[in-house]
């Protein structure tokens, strides 16, 4: 079983031997791929059956009933006890669902931060004290004040800072 093969090289065409006659190309190695033998390898296939294929979507359909009834009966209560605060709460009644016009809504504006002037003496910290109660909320004052960041231990007498609003506020 001698196969013919072309020449990858120069193309040369029905070549018998392992070498090309034309450019000399060794063709031994496709030669011993060609001649091995072909794998003959069957391709598993599924086959379901009808009645199979019923019981599955069937299957599937009960999943999905119960994925949906679970989710509407442990979810409905959490819908309706939702809650929604408003900044201006008013009470609905039953008979008179619409909030009544005549209530002016205000939005609420910020607090304008307070300004201090460094006086001699002064320190982060006692500012803070005087300010917001607590001698370790200094930090809060640098946030404020973007230009003492690497400086917090030299602040300039007469330099304005912005004292935010804080919480602990005596």
């Amino acid at each position: 079983m001698n196969i013919k093969l072309n020449c990858p090289v120069c193309g040369y065409q029905e070549i018998e031997a392992n070498s090309c006659p034309n450019c000399d190309t060794d063709l031994s190695l496709i030669r011993m791929l060609q001649e091995l033998p072909q794998a003959q390898t069957p391709v598993p296939q599924a086959k379901f059956t009808g009645w199979q294929l019923g019981i599955a979507l069937f299957i599937l359909i009960i999943g999905m009933s119960l994925g949906s009834i679970g989710s509407f009966i442990f979810l409905q209560p959490q819908l309706n006890t939702l809650t929604v605060s408003s900044p201006n709460p008013v009470a609905l009644s039953p008979r008179n669902p619409k909030p009544p016009a005549n209530i002016p809504i205000t939005p609420n504006q910020p607090p304008k931060p307070t300004t201090y002037i460094v006086k001699s003496g002064d320190h982060l910290s006692a500012i803070a004290q005087k300010f917001c109660g607590k001698d370790t909320s200094w930090q809060v004052i640098v946030k404020s004040n973007p230009q003492l960041k690497g400086r917090e231990d030299y602040i300039n007498i007469g330099e304005v800072l912005k004292i935010p609003t804080c919480k602990e506020k005596v």
